[in-house]
């Protein structure tokens, strides 16, 4: 396949030979094969990458994405892409005008129940509509991208309802597929219609994987995960454990390198998580450098070191407390299965702790709820959700109390993968004000993960029919999903897409269990991102089951311990 090295060189190519080369269907017309895929953010940019080096011809890609009328996002609940198939995928495809789509919307659970509802025939989606729009149904957004604000007084004309082909996941399907938990997935709503999708099943357990309905599940290497705070809380935070000995004296109020950042463990974020720690005058530290005094972290000299102010407390119940914000996720996303396997061990495990239940989206509601639970419809949302929190405004719909002209400021704890935000220097500044802290007193970083220090992981996958007698040219869209997996899974690919932050490298990696035989190296590389841990047991991974060491592994299994 034609790799790249580096996303840069990547985005130059889209950047410089598009303009000539790529495909809009108002020049080009109708495509000869149009593939729907549904799923969540977890690897949107590998996905991106593998489009514009894997399965496109060079610089023949048009891109375009939907605009969330609230937030402003980008591509972040659907993205299509227009393109000449690349020579090397061969007949079939090479040559061909390819239209491949992509919808985030309603996150991981899209890429399983809708594929497998309906007795194996699949469940009709809102999809970006693209072929009969115009030039002038779309605004530029750089060289041969194009976008459009789509709300529900257009859904009409930019949405169109269609069966998705192939589904994407940053976790194993199993795991999301648990009836009566609130991992299984459940629908958002349309645009066109305002209500739910219909035909939605509740009762599915499993992807079948034989007879006439099979699916076929790819696996597409691991993603890091992170746990996000507002800005104000990372602050706190560094101060209170500056103060507790856990951070050194050192440490720069808003430092962002890796030394700098605070800590919280799996039993405290369990904790959190789980709804259990209700509000910050609960958490406190022993201050060893003020004879060893019991303080909360909304003590005045905490408070002082950490240059913020407290932030709003409740007026209900009368004792005058400060809620903890908790940003879990919507039903059927990976980002919260993954979470909840891995600090709650649920669902897999008899009694476990469930996440904490949504609070509703008023005033009443969350000023009288402690702790405050939001779950945000995606990865971006989730960010969004944090600035809300920290900037004291109602952007997402989930910060509804009134504080004098503004909203509640919240110090919030939240889920997510662990590449957003990267703009934020070592010194603090710059970003979006939240920040990503350690797990166990190490940070997300593929390094770490590798190291088997960092526990905050899980492998993705695609799902698609096996067969499907229905479509002619079925065949030929299980031979792109396949290409589209494949390098979903490379560590070339992930070492071209991942993220640089100022505390390390994170993002995706390949296993040493891929088939293919990737080779872990020692010391660890992340421009070739092998890690030799992995939950595969059987024929594909399992999220809630501790990662082991792959003694399968190209070259031996070996684990650098650190």
């Amino acid at each position: 396949m034609n790799k790249l090295n580096t996303l840069a060189l990547a985005v130059s190519l889209l950047a410089g030979t598009q303009a000539a080369y790529a495909l809009t269907p108002w020049t080009n017309g109708t495509p000869d094969l149009t593939v729907y895929t549904s799923g969540g953010a977890a690897q949107d940019k590998a996905y991106g990458l593998v489009v514009a080096n894997t399965l496109a011809a060079s610089g023949t890609v048009d891109t375009f994405a939907d605009v969330d009328p609230a937030t402003g996002t980008i591509g972040g609940r659907w993205t299509a892409y227009y393109f000449t198939g690349n020579a090397n995928l061969g007949a079939g495809l090479a040559g061909k005008k390819i239209l491949l789509e992509k919808r985030i919307y309603g996150a991981a659970g899209y890429g399983v129940v809708p594929l497998i509802a309906n007795s194996g025939n699949g469940i009709a989606l809102e999809q970006l509509k693209v072929i009969g729009l115009g030039s002038t149904a779309w605004v530029a957004n750089g060289a041969k991208q194009w976008k459009q604000t789509i709300s529900s007084t257009n859904a009409t004309k930019y949405l169109i309802k269609a069966i998705s082909d192939g589904g994407f996941l940053g976790v194993d399907p199993d795991i999301l597929l648990k009836p009566n938990t609130q991992n299984y997935p459940l629908p958002v709503n349309q645009l066109i219609t305002g209500l739910p999708e219909g035909n939605w099943s509740l009762a599915l357990t499993s992807v079948p994987k034989t007879g006439t309905n099979a699916f076929t599940v790819v696996p597409t290497g691991g993603l890091v995960y992170g746990v996000a705070v507002t800005l104000d809380l990372y602050k706190v935070l560094q101060a209170a454990q500056k103060r507790a000995g856990s951070l050194p004296s050192s440490v720069v109020i808003g430092n962002y390198d890796e030394a700098s950042l605070p800590n919280l463990n799996r039993n405290v974020l369990a904790s959190i998580l789980a709804g259990k720690i209700q509000n910050w005058e609960e958490v406190k530290i022993v201050d060893k450098t003020d004879s060893n005094t019991v303080k909360t972290l909304l003590d005045s000299s905490i408070l002082a070191d950490a240059g913020v102010t407290a932030p709003y407390k409740e007026t209900t119940t009368g004792n005058n407390l400060t809620p903890v914000a908790v940003g879990r996720r919507n039903n059927g996303a990976a980002i919260g299965a993954v979470a909840y396997a891995k600090f709650l061990n649920y669902p897999s495990t008899a009694n476990s702790f469930p996440p904490a239940s949504t609070v509703a989206n008023t005033a009443v509601d969350e000023d009288a709820s402690l702790p405050i639970v939001k779950s945000p419809g995606g990865a971006a949302d989730t960010g969004n959700l944090l600035k809300d929190w920290q900037n004291g405004t109602n952007a997402t719909g989930f910060n509804n109390v009134p504080d004098g002209s503004a909203y509640a400021k919240r110090w919030g704890v939240a889920i997510n993968s662990a590449d957003r935000n990267n703009a934020v220097t070592a010194t603090g500044t710059g970003g979006d004000p939240w920040r990503y802290i350690k797990i166990d007193g190490y940070a997300p970083t593929l390094e770490n993960v590798a190291a088997g220090d960092y526990p905050h992981w899980a492998e993705g996958a695609v799902l698609y029919r096996t067969a499907k007698s229905t479509d002619a040219l079925w065949a030929t869209k299980v031979k792109l999903l396949k290409a589209l997996a494949d390098d979903l899974g490379s560590p070339t690919v992930a070492s071209s897409v991942n993220t640089t932050q100022a505390w390390g490298k994170t993002g995706i990696f390949a296993t040493t269990a891929d088939p293919r035989g990737f080779t872990a190296s020692i010391p660890f590389n992340t421009s070739n991102p092998v890690v030799a841990l992995t939950h595969k047991n059987g024929v594909y991974p399992h999220a809630d089951i501790v990662p082991v060491g792959d003694t399968n592994a190209a070259g031996g299994f070996a684990i650098q311990l650190k």
